[in-house]
């Protein structure tokens, strides 16, 4: 129904719930504690990535601060008993960067660290969403951000297009890896190793 919302912030909290001033409609949405970081407070044009979630009772808007964020949203919340608010737990812990290189490695102790995860939904999420990481786009590296790790991620989309599943990729990547191969240099000796 939604796609993105565009306006200025009337009013941030720090639990996490923002009020979106939009042409003089105002939207109250929550957001992990990443997106509200990058908020910006001086009045502003802000773009959030929203999704709507219907309950019997209630609408509720969430915010992202881009759609790889958003995009774990909804691969957090199709996994049975994890709702909107433990999603947003974790992507407010992790972020989707993290999230998936503890999908990708399959380390269910780092999510038991957060509240509201247990050793049994640990084990849940890693099992259910760990062949499907590559859903998650990978978010956009901020300004200065470093050359190897962008290198390293368009290496491992290139794999998983190529037919890889994303650990295998990741994988063969952990063994080639060299600060300042370019990515086209990292997949071909993945693939020399894979093969």
């Amino acid at each position: 129904m939604y796609d993105f919302l565009r306006g200025s912030v009337a009013a941030l909290d720090t639990s996490g719930r923002l009020s979106l001033d939009v042409n003089g409609v105002g939207y109250l949405l929550r957001v992990s504690e990443q997106t509200r970081r990058r908020i910006a407070l001086d009045g502003s044009a802000v773009t959030l990535h929203v999704r709507l979630v219907v309950r019997e009772d209630d609408l509720l808007l969430f915010g992202f601060a881009d759609a790889a964020e958003r995009a774990a949203f909804d691969l957090l919340t199709g996994v049975q008993q994890v709702g909107p608010n433990v999603a947003l737990a974790i992507l407010s812990a992790l972020g989707t960067d993290e999230l998936r290189r503890i999908l990708l490695t399959r380390d269910a102790k780092a999510l038991r660290e957060i509240k509201g995860v247990g050793p049994k939904l640990a084990e849940r999420l890693v099992v259910e969403l760990a062949d499907r990481v590559e859903r998650i786009p990978a978010s956009l590296p901020a300004a200065g951000g470093s050359a190897p790790a962008r290198a390293s991620e368009e290496a491992q989309r290139a794999l998983v297009v190529l037919g890889f599943g994303a650990k295998e990729a990741a994988d063969a990547l952990a063994q080639v890896a060299a600060p300042g191969k370019p990515a086209e240099e990292l997949v071909r000796l993945a693939l020399a190793r894979l093969r």
